[in-house]
């Protein structure tokens, strides 16, 4: 019996050493992941298609990075604000916002610079950024469409208290445009493409703000160890994309045409209104002390400061890291 108990016990010890030996050994590799995908939430923008395409061309699978599509960026950063989504694509004065109110996160990524693809559009009695005084202007209730409003007024000495502003998602941009409830709107691709093609007039795109608008791929500090594997997977599928948009066009925009309900070739105009860095321009962008994605993000800091869309001066000197992307070169 005493034999018995003590080979019991034998085996249970040994199991515990088992434990603690696989525990050890995942610490050291610095590699202990959850099983469950990468949650990367984006809302509907032309400069995020390339993640869809990634998808579609089988770079991952839901098994590991399961895309998340939101009606707005607004809600993008509210799933992931609560930890609802672990990734997501945002504009850089998003993640000012979510720096300030204290929320944890590594930005991984540039995806794209706006260089037209963000806009004012109005209907045709508007003729000028002047002719808002007093109008209905729709803007998403979020930091980029007060942000891009703010800077466009300020070419002609408004401010946001000269114009009446209309709270609108960006999945209702189009019909809210449409049926003459707001005089303007802030939108962005492929709203903007749609829109114009309907007869809206541009006032105003990202053209006259160089470099202000950059969207990023970001994910929560907490999530950062648990989808390392993960992250690299969605980091390389998006080059691969890339890489696939540049030597086959005419395939890779048939398949982004279904999806943004754009014809292939209002998404090449379209294109003309942004640039994604690849891998090389990216490390270029993260890397440094500070990089010079942080050195724009400090400019942009003050811009809001000065326009009271922040509180305070955000600094991001500890949330921005080369280290993914270093991974990916180095494969």
């Amino acid at each position: 019996m005493r034999r018995k108990r003590l080979s019991v016990a034998l085996v249970v010890v040994a199991g515990v050493f088992a434990v603690l030996a696989i525990e050890t050994l995942e610490n050291w590799s610095g590699k202990r992941e959850t099983e469950t995908p990468l949650l990367l939430g984006t809302n509907l923008w032309l400069g995020y298609e390339p993640l869809f395409l990634a998808r579609d061309l089988g770079h991952f699978d839901e098994n590991s990075v399961r895309l998340v599509e939101c009606a707005s960026s607004s809600q993008v950063i509210r799933q992931f604000r609560d930890n609802t989504i672990q990734a997501a694509a945002l504009t850089m004065d998003e993640v000012l916002l979510l720096r300030e109110r204290g929320l944890d996160l590594r930005v991984v990524l540039v995806m794209d610079i706006s260089q037209g693809g963000d806009a004012i559009l109005a209907q045709g009695d508007v003729q000028d950024l002047a002719d808002l005084r007093g109008r209905k202007v729709g803007v998403e209730n979020s930091a980029l469409g007060a942000f891009v409003l703010t800077r466009a007024l300020q070419k002609v000495d408004l401010s946001v208290q000269d114009v009446t502003i209309v709270s609108v998602e960006a999945d209702e941009h189009e019909q809210t445009f449409l049926s003459q409830k707001i005089d303007a709107v802030v939108t962005f691709d492929p709203v903007r493409s749609r829109l114009l093609a309907a007869g809206a007039i541009q006032l105003f795109d990202s053209n006259d703000m160089p470099n202000e608008i950059v969207d990023v791929l970001v994910v929560r500090a907490d999530a950062w160890e648990q989808h390392q594997s993960h992250l690299i997977t969605a980091l390389r599928g998006w080059f691969q994309a890339l890489e696939y948009l540049e030597q086959n066009p005419d395939e890779a925009l048939r398949s982004v045409s279904l999806r943004i309900k754009l014809t292939p070739e209002q998404i090449r105009q379209s294109q003309k209104g942004l640039h994604a860095p690849n891998l090389q321009q990216n490390l270029s962008l993260l890397a440094g002390q500070p990089s010079p994605l942080e050195e724009n993000a400090h400019r942009l800091s003050k811009v809001m400061v000065d326009n009271a869309l922040l509180g305070k001066e955000v600094v991001l000197s500890d949330c921005i890291s080369a280290e993914p992307l270093m991974e990916v070169s180095a494969r």
